[in-house]
């Protein structure tokens, strides 16, 4: 039985850099988990990033929204892309 009270959700993070198992909190938005994915993998900074779920791979998870508003349960899979720098 699921625990409503819960208020983490452990995900796992796919990247070219390899996979990582990990929690966060269920209203953390999806640029913070961006940032977490950078700096526990070495990304650069300043670099351009997306994430979207494993399981709807056509829908980019919007920056500001929160997890939680996109259903994801413990046990998904995101997809964390390097959308590499642009020069300019």
């Amino acid at each position: 039985m699921p625990d409503k009270d819960k208020k983490e959700l452990e995900v796992k993070v796919q990247t070219t850099q390899g996979s990582w198992e990990t929690t966060f909190d269920k209203s953390a938005k999806a640029q913070e988990v961006i940032q977490a994915v950078v700096q526990h993998f070495g990304f650069a900074a300043n670099g351009n990033y997306e994430l979207r779920m494993a399981k709807e791979p056509d829908t980019t998870l919007q920056p500001e929204r929160p997890l939680i508003s996109y259903h994801i349960q413990d046990g998904d899979v995101l997809v964390f892309t390097d959308l590499g720098v642009a020069v300019v």
